[in-house]
């Protein structure tokens, strides 16, 4: 019985985030009721408000098991600027759930999830990067390297992925190898 209620619970969370997520492609979240999400999923409020307080609430939950995922795809990228795999995965990921990483990456009201996506983004190349330049540079380095990235994803999910993710992550890596040499060791 509490296996079926999980499911049922996981199933009409899964309702209202794909719901959620196909209202913000026509209108900012701001401008979206709790009972327009509900009508969306078919889903009585009564049942919303079991788990959410709000469409904010809603949403952040989504954005928080977005990041967590990439999160796990970002601990696994090799600092070694010649292994592609990881960056392969990550694009693959991201591609795979295009239909969110585009509305909550590419759309200026989203800008929340955009800096939660930077700032684990530069914690991760932090971690996994070791730059041999002083802090106020490695500062810069690490911010181009993520703003760079960003936009060239973004610029992919936008032309609707006219390159295979192995041809985006050759190029991230190319361009981002040819940054990083240029100020690495410079005192």
């Amino acid at each position: 019985m509490k296996k079926k209620e999980n499911q049922r619970t996981k199933l009409t969370k899964t309702l209202l985030k794909n719901s959620l997520i196909d209202l913000m492609h026509k209108k900012s979240i701001n401008k979206i009721t709790v009972k327009e999400l509900c009508e969306n999923a078919d889903i009585n409020r009564s049942t919303f408000y079991l788990y959410y307080n709000d469409q904010f609430s809603l949403l952040e939950e989504i954005e928080e098991e977005l990041l967590l995922n990439a999160r796990e795809h970002l601990k696994n990228i090799d600092s070694d600027l010649n292994n592609l795999h990881y960056l392969k995965e990550l694009l693959y990921y991201m591609k795979t759930n295009s239909d969110i990483f585009h509305t909550l990456l590419c759309r200026q009201e989203n800008l929340s999830f955009q800096t939660m996506f930077i700032d684990t983004s530069i914690r991760n190349l932090r971690i996994n990067l070791n730059l041999q330049c002083e802090e106020k540079i490695s500062n810069y380095i690490f911010r181009y390297l993520t703003m760079g990235c960003l936009s060239l994803i973004t610029k992919w999910f936008e032309d609707g992925f006219d390159m295979s993710p192995e041809d985006l992550a050759e190029m991230i890596f190319r361009l981002s190898d040819n940054a990083i040499s240029i100020y690495n060791g410079s005192k």
